[in-house]
């Protein structure tokens, strides 16, 4: 993990809502009134008890006068004269008209308070943010602003009785109780006028519908008031990489399913961005699977150097999303100087055979990026035959365990652990991702270790390591990526500026124009090449660190056989990222067919395209100077290829 990926938002003790909780009286505000309520009325039926005479005593009063008479104090019913009637009567009549009156103030106040903040959004233009949907996702993003930004936070959420949003609102987020999907609530919540907005509820297909809403609203902005959004946005907005930053509304769209996700991050409506709405799609498991490498990817624990030393062997214990996408993330980025391909072995129970088909219908050219074998069996009651069996011919460099139930991968990761153990096979590294809280495992293992930069601190004896996949991910940083957006920006405009030097032309390649107009998924691959550059610096035994570190600079690539070296890595990494994404060997480019003639060995490309290749590497320096950052040297690798990190 380098410098340029960790969060730079303050902790969460620096906040004010944080560090100035709500008062004893604040805290029980209703309980208290309530309290106040029942007293009154017991010393209104105390003090009536005391003056009225009961048919007992030869009156004409009972006991459900008195407490009718103590009801009436709280509509100004009272006693008419102020002396004679007992203290506790008089207190009550006192009290009373100013509870109903507190009360009613209270209520009036809510709404009118709210209604004064919503259009206080007026006066911060492009300064707040809204999140649609008060779920794991929203949750973690709106609090993440109310803590580490000064940013004016509003969530809509529908369920009035939700413990998030209360809580939210306790940090300072303005909570509106609505239908994100109604325009009317968009229109009140002046969605519009926000910096971003996050559709984060918990149905796809709703989140698709509120974008397209809020597309419709942001086009019935007015030329004059677009200009002053843009003036404004100007105040706080600073160029990126070259290039003026995006200073209308930007959107970002949660859509979890696998084929809604393929069909709209691709779709027109979502590249068709303009000076006014930008939108991204994410997907949570996608963004998961890509945090979790940032911070262990395989090459931390193992890293082949050259064909001499053993080859990558990932396992994969389950096959859930989560387990999906970090399969396609070892395909996308566990490409090293052996120039072999990393063998993948997934372990997963017999149920999942039909989804391991659709994958691989899915994905049909995976088999050209990783040697993949599944193994249909039971992590809970594999034993130890079958454990050997599946290492045979190569032993696991490092496992990664992503079940649906916390408790069953860590069971799990212990069970496996214990089998390589039997064998006496050397350590073995054990990433298990976590859906809940950390608490899990820490109740269920004293020994528990969350991600760390130092991998040498996981005991020999259980090297397993937890990841929670919700806390760790699901942030500003990670979600928003302005650090990764950057670097890829940075990249696509200095390969625009070097085959523009070299006589390429928009005409032969569509690729060469700016980054607002580029495809969504150029830009996705675009952001896979920005990734990769913390595995490359790796195999330099290198890392991304700031300028104003004490480490020394040094010179990357360091020699001319490292360049060749990372160049044809390079070359690898980019046609795994075209295979994936669909596309075949054709003389011809053909972006409609999704044909490319460059899908061929790093030995059959002509010069020019090397160079291509090469400038990439060469360029590295430079785009990461332009982030404020230096390369520095990593300490030595271990001995074996082992990863120093």
């Amino acid at each position: 993990m380098t410098e340029r990926q960790m969060p730079t938002g303050k902790p969460d003790g620096e906040s004010p809502a944080a560090t100035k909780p709500m008062s004893f009286a604040a805290r029980h505000e209703w309980t208290l009134v309530g309290l106040l309520a029942i007293l009154t009325f017991i010393l209104g039926c105390v003090g009536y008890a005391q003056t009225m005479t009961f048919a007992s005593e030869g009156g004409e009063h009972t006991w459900w006068d008195v407490v009718y008479a103590s009801l009436q104090l709280y509509i100004f019913e009272g006693p008419d004269a102020t002396s004679g009637w007992p203290l506790h009567l008089q207190l009550a009549r006192a009290l009373a008209p100013m509870i109903v009156l507190y009360a009613a103030a209270s209520a009036v106040w809510s709404q009118v308070d709210k209604q004064v903040a919503l259009y206080a959004l007026l006066f911060r233009k492009r300064r707040f943010v809204v999140v649609c949907g008060v779920g794991e996702t929203g949750y973690r993003i709106a609090r993440d602003y109310c803590l580490n930004s000064d940013k004016g936070v509003v969530v809509i959420d529908r369920d009035p009785t939700n413990a998030m949003a209360a809580e939210l609102e306790h940090l300072g987020a303005l909570v509106v109780v609505g239908n994100a999907m109604d325009t009317l609530v968009l229109h009140n919540t002046r969605v519009v006028f926000a910096k971003e907005v996050f559709l984060c509820t918990s149905d796809d297909k709703a989140n698709i519908a509120i974008a397209k809403n809020i597309e419709r609203l942001s086009r019935g902005v007015t030329e004059k008031e677009s200009i002053r959004l843009e003036s404004v946005a100007e105040r706080y907005e600073k160029p990126v990489a070259g290039e003026p930053p995006h200073l209308g509304l930007r959107c970002f769209m949660c859509v979890d399913s696998p084929d809604l996700y393929e069909v709209f991050s691709s779709h027109s409506f979502f590249e068709a961005n303009s000076s006014r709405f930008a939108i991204r799609v994410f997907n949570r498991r996608e963004t998961m699977a890509r945090n979790i490498f940032r911070h262990c990817a395989p090459d931390i624990y193992y890293r082949p150097v050259d064909k001499t030393s053993k080859p990558m062997h990932v396992l994969f214990v389950g096959f859930q999303a989560l387990g999906r996408e970090m399969i396609l993330q070892t395909a996308l980025t566990a490409h090293y100087t052996d120039f072999r391909l990393p063998k993948i072995t997934v372990l997963c129970r017999e149920e999942f055979r039909d989804q391991v088909a659709r994958f691989q219908h899915r994905y049909p050219h995976l088999e050209k990026t990783v040697d993949i074998t599944y193994v249909f069996a039971d992590a809970m009651t594999i034993n130890a035959e079958q454990w050997n069996d599946m290492q045979q011919a190569l032993p696991f460099s490092v496992a990664y365990v992503a079940m649906k139930e916390d408790v069953e991968g860590i069971l799990s990761a212990r069970r496996l652990n214990r089998l390589r153990r039997l064998d006496g096979k050397p350590p073995l590294n054990f990433v298990v991702c976590l859906n809940q809280q950390n608490f899990l495992a820490e109740i269920i293992d004293d020994d528990f270790l969350p991600i760390s930069l130092d991998k040498s601190l996981l005991p020999d004896f259980e090297p397993i390591e937890y990841f929670e996949t919700l806390d760790e991910t699901i942030s500003i940083a990670v979600v928003v990526n302005e650090a990764l957006d950057m670097l890829a920006r940075t990249l696509h405009n200095a390969y625009v500026e070097t085959q523009l030097e070299r006589g390429d032309t928009v005409a032969a390649n569509a690729s060469l124009i700016g980054w607002s107009d580029l495809p969504e998924h150029k830009k996705q691959a675009n952001r896979h090449a920005a990734a990769h550059i913390d595995v490359k610096l790796r195999i330099g035994n290198c890392i991304a660190c700031g300028l104003d570190a004490e480490s020394p600079e040094v010179i990357f690539p360091p020699d001319q056989a490292m360049l060749e070296d990372l160049a044809q890595l390079e070359h690898r990494r980019w046609m795994a990222d075209k295979h994936l994404a669909g596309y075949s060997y054709g003389e011809t480019r053909d972006e409609d067919r999704m044909l490319h003639p460059d899908l061929i060995p790093w030995d059959e490309l002509s010069e020019s395209d090397k160079d291509k290749d090469r400038d990439n590497i060469l360029q590295i320096p430079k785009l990461l100077r332009l982030q404020h950052q230096k390369i520095c040297r990593l300490p030595e690798p271990n001995s074996g290829g082992q990863g120093a990190c």
